[in-house]
């Protein structure tokens, strides 16, 4: 009975010893609070920040600016717990980002097609998740009528909204 209970305490200390599965962007974490974005952010010179209700960051480049950068952060009681960063916009790159994402995690979780009506026109939407321990990672494709938008998302689950989204 008591090699039993060593080797219970000994499983159970290993597992709290295993590091907990959470994404990293750059120096960007799940869990991370939101004044330690902002902090964070400054030193990345974006072009415009701009808050998106309560719960969102949204910091981009201008469109002169070579960087061209653009990430959209949302938290849940002021912790980060979904990021967002576009990228350029193709449906070559979002080919081989799905491919490279599926052969490192295996068959997309969730896809999610879309098509609906804005005012300019149609919007066509393909989005896959795949799971990585206890995060998600994300690929959407936006078609509109006269453009295109490419984005990789990283979430978490979380009491303000149910992921993947």
């Amino acid at each position: 009975m008591k090699k039993n209970m060593k080797t219970l305490s000994l499983l159970a200390g290993l597992l709290f010893a295993l590091p907990a599965q959470a994404w990293e962007v750059g120096e960007f974490r799940n869990g991370m609070p939101r004044t330690a974005v902002e902090t964070a952010l400054k030193t990345w010179n974006f072009d415009k920040t701009l808050t998106v209700g309560d719960d969102g960051l949204f910091v981009y480049d201008l469109p002169g600016n070579p960087a061209g950068r653009r990430f959209l952060f949302t938290f849940c009681n002021d912790k980060l717990v979904a990021l967002e960063q576009e990228v350029d916009p193709a449906f070559r790159h979002f080919i081989v980002i799905a491919s490279n994402y599926s052969n490192l995690y295996g068959n997309p979780l969730k896809v999610i097609p879309h098509t609906g009506v804005i005012a300019t026109g149609e919007k066509n939407l393909l989005a896959m998740f795949w799971r990585k321990g206890s995060d998600y990672l994300g690929l959407k494709y936006v078609l509109y009528p006269a453009s295109e938008q490419l984005s990789m998302t990283w979430q978490i689950n979380n009491n303000c909204w149910q992921a993947p989204r």
